[in-house]
C-alpha cells in the first residue's frame, strides 16, 4: 500500500459520462455522447442534448463539490452546481439566473478505480 488517503475527489472518473437535467415544460432531458475530464482540480467536456451541442467548464473541490458551467454553441450559458454523493453520482441543480434552474444528475457509464487505488484492509 502507497499510504495515501483517497478522497471524494479521487472518485470523479475521466471519460463517458451519462446526466440528465430536468426542467417543468421540458422533463428529463438526456445528455449524449457525454464526456467530462477531470485533472487537478479542473473540469472540462463536452456533449449535446434537445437543446444542442455544449462544452462544460469548470473547478471541484475535495470535499466533492463541483460547480461548471454548460455553455450550448452560440447560445446561452447553465450553470452547475452539485456534490458527489460518495458512489458515483453528482446530484444538483442547474441555474439560467433569474428564472430557470432545475436539478440534474451525473454518473460515470464505466466505473473503474484509478489505477493508482488501493484497497485498505478494514
Amino acid at each position: 500500500m502507497d499510504g495515501k488517503l483517497y478522497t471524494k475527489a479521487d472518485m470523479y472518473l475521466s471519460g463517458s459520462w451519462r446526466g440528465y437535467w430536468e426542467q417543468v415544460g421540458f422533463g428529463r432531458q438526456l445528455m449524449q455522447e457525454f464526456i467530462l475530464r477531470f485533472v487537478e482540480g479542473k473540469v472540462e467536456g463536452t456533449g449535446h442534448d434537445c437543446v444542442g451541442s455544449f462544452t462544460f467548464t469548470g473547478t471541484y473541490d475535495r470535499e466533492g463539490s463541483i460547480v461548471m458551467v454548460k455553455q450550448y454553441l452560440g447560445r446561452h450559458q447553465v450553470t452547475y452546481r452539485g456534490t458527489y454523493d460518495g458512489e458515483g453520482t453528482i446530484y444538483g441543480q442547474w441555474s439560467i439566473p433569474p428564472f430557470w434552474s432545475g436539478p440534474f444528475a451525473l454518473t460515470p457509464t464505466n466505473r473503474q478505480l484509478p489505477h493508482n487505488h488501493t484497497i485498505e484492509d478494514l
